[in-house]
């Protein structure tokens, strides 16, 4: 018997993929934080849209650098993804406190997490008011994975991607 639900909607769509959201301020500071509310929204030409809380330091920086990469973490990462997510770039350097590795994107000014196994530099397209957050859309520019864990267009056991399972709770599948 099928139960009508209310308050918990967005459960019913989870899990999904977690991931870090790096942004930059225009005088050039990078921000994390963990996000699982991402999507592709086109093939051709290739659009992602991320969800992002208005009141997010990562969505006035997005709104400022008009820039945003998709970084894709192993299970080794669950930890630094647990303390990207849960405090605010604007008081902490959360590259710092997660111990988190950058390098260079090679299509966008925001820096890729160096450890992930898969990067998605997006330059912003548009950006639509979707109630308490804000969804950006963004052009994908660059799009790498590593051959070891995405194979024949899917990610692998292997890579041991965390999921979001809605609230607090984070797993990786085996």
């Amino acid at each position: 018997m099928l139960k009508e639900i209310k308050s918990d909607i967005y459960h019913l769509l989870h899990p999904k993929m977690a991931f870090f959201l790096t942004s930059i301020s225009k005088d050039g500071k990078p921000n994390v934080m963990t996000c699982a509310w991402a999507t592709p929204v086109s093939d051709e030409p290739p659009i992602v849209a991320v969800c992002v809380s208005k009141e997010s330091y990562t969505a006035e920086l997005i709104k400022q650098s008009k820039e945003y990469v998709i970084n894709i973490p192993i299970k080794k990462q669950l930890k630094a993804l647990w303390i990207c997510g849960s405090s605010s770039g604007r008081k902490t350097d959360k590259f710092k406190k997660a111990k988190i590795k950058t390098s260079s994107a090679t299509k966008v000014n925001v820096p890729i997490i160096s450890d992930c196994i898969g990067h998605i530099e997006c330059k912003l397209w548009k950006t639509v008011d979707a109630g308490e957050c804000y969804a950006f859309f963004g052009k994908v520019l660059s799009a790498n994975a590593d051959e070891r864990y995405f194979q024949k267009g899917v990610w692998t056991e292997e890579a041991g991607i965390p999921l979001h399972l809605g609230g607090p709770r984070m797993v990786y599948f085996k």
